[in-house]
């Protein structure tokens, strides 16, 4: 017996050190030298955790099956051992009833006899199971409650696991950094097949991220390891996985049947449940495409149709490869029914989720099928289905109802924490920042203050850092009970045209598609489809007409620089205009022009344009959104306009700009002057108009960071009232126009995320605007629209009469002053 005992102990340090086949053979062993029902259990207990490890699922179900009635002989920590492994066991074939069961028994008997350990990867895994369901917010919410145990566990898996559900929202920079957090991890604690693991995860994000080369660079070093260790299922996953590279790249690897066979039963089979094998009938579907093979294409995608348990990109690749499938078939109405089919389950998958970044993140997921949607539409040269299929998939997350959230006194403590370490690590970048004493001294005792110096911004980037991420987190783990139903269909071409025709406007659509540049031009002649320069050539100009804007503005001091670098300014407005819109005829109409950016140019002041100088033009995320703005709350008709004008400080004119504005409104005016962060929450949520003039920040490499400087701080984008009630809100402010688009031409910022909760218009600069022509522009602006002037013809003759504002765009939709509420 004792000998036995030796054996079960000894099989798992064998596995780890030697290979998976001797380790079983053990446990075999120590079998035949007893037949005590405690011990035997136990030997079906430790041969679940081997194949657990070697992610053998239904080897490990069956061990543990074996197990019977002697599982109460086991003490309390070997029952919640084998409830973890069972439930991870049936969560890993997504049989999430059994799973569900096994994980709560585990946690409820960790509870109950204090384990920490145990009760750390019950929660864990209870946020796996959400994240298998479907549930996004609620696994990140168990994730981040499983982390705040205090409990001595390896935290390599558990953030390989929030990595994967990060993955699945389409948070790729955070998933591929919390992976790279892990494998130092994992690393660290010597563990190699963890390592490996999260190599085939890093993987997985490189493909959805189109980063072939470092896929298949992780994927070599992970199926060294697996060999090594003799793990054969995970050999078998990541060669099925470097297949998927493959055939992404529109290449079938001679090996392809070797792979799926262990996948794929001969003839038509079952439906595939493990994500291998969905993975697996995918690859043949897209092989036999390839190939050339419709019709035997068509016979293995029958495996694919009806609903599986899977994530999201699983669905949309099921979609897609069904529409190719009927379009090879000559099935037009077919291939339409399953891009609507996918962009309804996108839609579904956005709605729950009370996060603008988890939203726009989703539709990443859909961003092969929405290319192959336009190339389909522009093959067919009608005008008519490429409007179409590009306002199908762009900026779907701003069709979706406005967010609501109640106020969460933990989320708004992170908050004020954050503000404080910004505010900190600010001081203390300044030169001198050191405090008292830090003048220049003998050149050792500078040296050693530098050093430690650097040490303090170290501690704190990281503080910053680390809260940064908490707050996000809070605000990804956001969820309320939605499916999607309420969300408004994409306008059509016909539809917009007929909304142009009413309000007199045109309308130029710009998009990416390939390597190209287009532009569709609607208007009173029609309808037209242009392919324009390179894409990189125009982001060439984009990016270039960003750096001088900013240089003229720093300019302004210095006449004579101001002057030069006005005509660099002027000379890349024509060279962007000329390559845009040169070959456009807009008709000496004077009515207004809207215009949907793409990707490349999301921050381009387009009523600088000299083909657009002098229109009203309003720059629009989709012509759904401008068609058809969020709509607000309802309120009486007899609820007269109210406006704030708001003032942040270190801005010299920034008080003087805000009693302008107010003085411009009279007795509509319900707050002015400098204010902190909770005094704008409450105008967004009470005003019609709200201005704000301060400093502003763009963060591109997280943008919902962004920013305005207020009396007691920054107030991020993740700050904003959900909803936003204002109608119109004005940001004199640097740099807080500009926007980051994600695929699905999806835009990040504070202005975007003002326009996603609700706010109809938001004028906002992309780029710094010297204080004193913002002051001067913006209060002539308010002049304006107090006596009745739409915002978007408001702003084009303030930036005539004030050429130093023509960073300020107007985002949304158009916006006038109701004619009774004109100033007293």
């Amino acid at each position: 017996m004792a000998r036995a005992r030796v054996l079960i102990t000894l099989a798992w340090t064998t596995l780890a050190l030697r290979d998976r086949g001797r380790a079983l053979a053990l446990l075999d062993e120590a079998r035949g030298l007893t037949d005590a029902p405690r011990l035997v259990a136990l030997t079906h207990v430790q041969q679940a955790m081997l194949h657990v490890y070697c992610a053998e699922w239904r080897e490990a179900v069956a061990a543990l099956d074996r197990v019977g009635p002697a599982f109460d002989l086991l003490t309390e920590r070997e029952q919640v051992a084998a409830l973890l492994n069972g439930g991870l066991s049936h969560l890993s074939l997504l049989q999430l009833g059994p799973a569900r069961t096994e994980l709560e028994r585990a946690l409820a008997l960790s509870l109950e006899h204090d384990l920490p350990e145990q009760e750390f990867k019950a929660r864990h895994n209870l946020g796996c199971l959400e994240f298998y369901a479907g549930h996004l917010p609620q696994a990140i919410a168990l994730m981040r409650a499983a982390d705040e145990v205090d409990a001595p566990v390896a935290r390599a898996r558990a953030k390989q696991d929030l990595a994967a559900v990060l993955l699945e929202a389409g948070l790729l920079d955070q998933a591929r950094d919390t992976l790279v957090d892990a494998l130092g991890r994992a690393r660290a604690e010597g563990l190699r097949l963890e390592q490996a693991d999260i190599r085939l995860d890093l993987a997985a994000v490189a493909v959805l991220d189109r980063d072939t080369a470092r896929a298949r660079r992780e994927l070599g070093a992970a199926i060294r390891v697996f060999r090594s260790r003799g793990a054969v299922g995970r050999q078998q996953s990541t060669a099925l996985l470097r297949s998927s590279v493959d055939v992404a790249e529109g290449r079938v690897p001679r090996d392809l049947d070797e792979v799926l066979a262990p996948y794929l039963p001969s003839g038509t089979g079952p439906s595939p449940v493990t994500p291998d094998e969905r993975l697996a009938a995918r690859l043949r579907v897209e092989s036999l495409l390839l190939s050339g093979d419709v019709e035997a294409a068509a016979r293995a995608a029958q495996r694919l149709g009806g609903r599986a348990r899977q994530g999201l990109a699983g669905d949309m690749h099921d979609r897609l490869l069904l529409a190719k499938v009927a379009a090879a078939q000559g099935d037009s109405r077919g291939a339409r029914r399953e891009v609507h089919t996918a962009l309804r389950r996108l839609t579904q998958r956005q709605a729950p989720s009370q996060s603008l970044e988890v939203r726009s993140a989703l539709a990443v997921h859909g961003r092969r099928l929405a290319e192959w949607d336009l190339d389909d539409a522009l093959r067919s040269g009608s005008a008519r289905r490429v409007f179409d299929s590009v306002e199908r998939w762009r900026a779907v997350s701003h069709r979706l109802p406005p967010l609501a959230g109640t106020d969460d006194p933990a989320g708004a403590e992170l908050v004020a924490e954050l503000r404080l370490a910004r505010r900190q690590l600010a001081d203390a970048a300044e030169p001198g920042g050191g405090g008292a004493g830090a003048s220049a001294g003998a050149g050792a005792d500078v040296t050693d203050r530098d050093g430690g110096r650097s040490g303090e911004l170290d501690r704190l980037q990281a503080r910053v850092a680390r809260l940064e991420w908490q707050v996000s987190q809070q605000d990804w783990s956001t969820a309320e009970h939605g499916d999607g139903s309420g969300v408004d269909g994409a306008t059509t071409l016909t539809g917009a045209r007929a909304a142009l025709e009413r309000r007199q406007e045109q309308a130029l659509v710009l998009f990416d598609h390939g390597h190209d540049q287009y532009l569709l031009h609607t208007g009173p002649s029609g309808t037209t489809v242009q392919r324009l320069d390179g894409l990189a050539e125009v982001e060439a100009l984009a990016e270039r007409l960003t750096r001088d804007l900013r240089a003229e503005a720093y300019a302004a001091a210095d006449p004579v620089m101001a002057r030069a670098v006005g005509r660099a300014v002027d000379s890349s407005l024509a060279q962007l205009d000329r390559v845009l819109l040169g070959a456009t005829e807009l008709g000496d109409e004077p009515g207004g022009i809207v215009v949907c950016p793409s990707r490349s140019l999301a921050s381009v002041p387009w009523a600088a344009l000299p083909t657009l100088a002098g229109r009203p033009v309003t720059v629009a995320t989709s012509m759904t959104r401008w068609a058809a703005p969020t709509p607000v709350p309802e309120t009486p008709a007899h609820t007269p306009l109210s406006v704030s004008a708001l003032a942040g400080p270190d801005l010299r004119r920034a008080r003087l700009e805000a009693d302008a504005v107010a003085s411009v409104w009279g007795a509509s005016v319900s707050a002015s002057g400098t204010a902190d962060g909770p005094a704008l929450r409450r105008a967004l949520r009470r005003d019609t108009v709200v201005h704000v003039a301060a400093h502003g920040t763009h963060e591109r490499q997280n943008p919902y960071f962004s920013s305005l400087l207020l009396a007691d701080g920054p107030l991020f984008a993740h700050e904003l009232p959900r909803p936003v009630t204002s109608s119109h809100v004005v940001l004199s402010a640097c740099d807080v126009g500009q926007a980051d688009l994600r695929p699905g031409d999806e835009p990040l910022g504070l202005t975007s995320a003002l326009l996603a909760l609700g706010v109809r218009s938001v004028v906002a600069a992309v780029a710094p605007v010297p204080d004193e022509v913002a002051a001067a522009a913006m209060v002539d602006y308010h002049r304006l629209l107090a006596t009745g002037h739409g915002s978007a013809e408001a702003l084009a003759a303030t930036v005539a009469a004030h050429p130093g504002a023509r960073a300020f765009n107007l985002y949304g939709a158009d916006w006038a002053a109701p004619r009774t509420a004109a100033p007293s």
